[in-house]
């Protein structure tokens, strides 16, 4: 069964004890809490960075066409798919 994928107009935020770290050692940024600890590229970064708890996943979306200089329909679904495995990881919430 596939998941179905987090709503453009859902407000995401980090789950409690879950925060977004720069691991000097490896010199990336990681996604880190109890019993989680998940080691982002780029891209990833970049959407994580955007998670502030306030706007709407849409809004995300945008700065990132913006700060990219891409489409936003470009890159919705793969903004969409990672921020919809992170809440099933229990790392977001909606």
């Amino acid at each position: 069964m596939t998941p179905k994928v987090v709503p453009l107009d859902s407000v995401l935020a980090f789950e409690p004890g879950i925060r977004l770290k720069h691991d000097a050692v490896r010199d990336r940024y990681v996604i880190q809490g109890p019993e989680v600890l998940i080691e982002l590229n780029e891209t990833g970064t970049a959407i994580m960075k955007e998670i502030d708890g306030i706007s709407e996943l849409s809004a995300v979306i945008d700065r990132l066409a913006k700060t990219f200089s891409v489409d936003p329909a470009t890159i919705t679904v793969d903004v969409s798919e990672f921020c919809t495995a992170l809440v099933m990881k229990r790392v977001l919430t909606k």
